[in-house]
C-alpha cells in the first residue's frame, strides 16, 4: 500500500496547488473591472464575500471547530501504524512530521479556497469550479485518486473496529464470518457515500460528535481509569490525573454545539 499511499499524497498536493494558483490568477476574480473568464457565463455561483470577515468569531465558528476534529482524527490507525513500525522510538517523529504537513495543507485549501469564493464554498470545493476549467477537471481525477487509493487506509480502521467491538462483546457469527463482515461494511459505506450529496454536513456531524469523543472525552477517561488501575485511587498521580476530566465537560459542550450549529447551518 505504500506505492499507492505515495500516489494519492501526490494527488492531494495537486488539487492543493490548483486550488492556490486559482486564488491568485484572477480566473474566479469579481472585483472592479475583473470579471474571471469562468465567472462571466454564469454556469457557476458567482463568488460572495457578504459574510465573509478575516477575524470574525461567532457559533457559526464551531462547524469550523468541528470540520478540524474529523481533519485530524488519525487515532483509529494509529494502533496499526505504530505494530508495524521496525523503530518504534520513531513513531512520534512521524506523527510530529505528518501533522505538521496535514497542517499546512488544510490551512493552504481553507485559506485559497474561501479567497476565491467566499460564503458560496461547497462542501467539496472542487464543485465550486467551472466544468471547462481543465486544471479543475485534472482536480476532480486527482481527488478520486485520492479517496480511491487512500480508501483501504480508513475501512481498515472500521474493519479492525467492528471487529474489536465483535471480540469484546464475543459475537462469534461476526468473528467467524470475517468476509461477510467486510462486505457488509463496505455496502453500507458505498450506500452512503452514493446517496449523501453535502459532504459538509456529513463531516461536521462526525466531528462534532465523534471528534469531540474521540479527541477530548475517551482520552480523559482512559487515562484517568489507566492511572487508577496503576497506582491506586488514593495515589497522588491518581490525584493529579483527574485533573484531565476538566475536558469531558468541555467536549460534550463542543460536540453539541457543533451538531446543532451543522444542522442549523444546513437548513440555510
Amino acid at each position: 500500500m505504500a506505492f499507492t499511499s505515495i500516489l494519492g499524497f501526490a494527488s492531494i498536493i495537486y488539487t492543493v496547488l490548483f486550488i492556490t494558483f486559482r486564488a491568485w490568477d484572477g480566473s474566479y476574480g469579481i472585483g472592479p473591472g475583473e470579471v474571471g473568464k469562468f465567472i462571466v457565463d454564469d454556469v457557476i455561483a458567482k463568488p460572495s464575500f457578504e459574510r465573509s470577515s478575516l477575524w470574525g468569531f461567532d457559533f457559526t465558528t464551531l462547524i469550523m471547530c468541528s470540520n478540524l476534529g474529523l481533519a485530524f482524527i488519525a487515532h483509529y490507525n494509529a494502533p496499526v501504524y505504530y505494530r508495524e513500525m521496525k523503530n518504534k522510538k520513531d513513531f512520534k517523529k512521524m506523527v510530529t512530521i505528518a501533522f505538521s504537513i496535514l497542517t499546512l495543507l488544510y490551512a493552504s485549501t481553507m485559506a485559497f479556497g474561501m479567497k476565491t469564493f467566499g460564503d458560496v464554498c461547497q462542501g467539496n470545493i472542487i464543485l465550486n469550479y467551472h466544468p471547462k476549467d481543465v486544471l479543475s477537471t485534472l482536480g476532480r481525477v486527482a481527488t478520486f485518486i485520492s479517496i480511491l487509493f487512500g480508501f483501504p487506509l480508513t475501512f481498515c480502521g472500521i474493519r479492525e473496529g467492528m471487529q474489536g467491538i465483535a471480540t469484546r462483546f464475543n459475537w462469534t457469527s461476526v468473528l467467524d464470518n470475517r468476509t461477510a463482515l467486510i462486505v457488509a461494511l463496505l455496502s453500507f459505506v458505498t450506500y452512503i457515500s452514493i446517496t449523501v450529496t453535502d459532504i459538509s454536513f456529513i463531516v461536521g456531524i462526525t466531528g462534532a460528535a465523534m471528534g469531540s469523543m474521540i479527541v477530548y472525552i475517551l482520552p480523559a477517561t482512559i487515562y484517568a481509569k489507566s492511572v487508577a488501575l496503576a497506582h491506586g485511587k488514593d495515589s497522588p498521580e491518581y490525584k493529579s490525573a483527574r485533573k484531565n476530566y476538566a475536558l469531558v465537560p468541555f467536549g460534550l459542550c463542543l460536540g453539541l454545539f457543533g451538531v446543532g450549529m451543522t444542522i442549523a447551518e444546513s437548513r440555510r
